[in-house]
């Protein structure tokens, strides 16, 4: 048969640890990679805008090749 004993639950304190006193020594690898994450996806943007033809580009290209030279 089973058994008819009662447990009560939170009879037994629990060590409870102090919380970190010094949360940036805990913080400090993930902003470390954040702050060099947002660098590098930044710098990628740059470079792909600046690579980027602009319109006017083209129309200068195109009219220095469209001059007839009649002789």
């Amino acid at each position: 048969m089973a058994s008819r004993e009662i447990k009560k639950i939170g009879q037994h304190k629990a060590d409870v640890q102090a919380p970190h006193n010094n949360a940036w020594e805990v913080m400090k690898p993930f902003v470390h990679f954040g702050v060099k994450a947002t660098g590098l996806i930044a710098s990628t943007l740059i470079t792909i805008v600046k690579n980027i033809p602009k319109p006017d580009d083209r129309k200068k290209t195109t009219e220095k090749g469209n001059k007839i030279i009649k002789i």
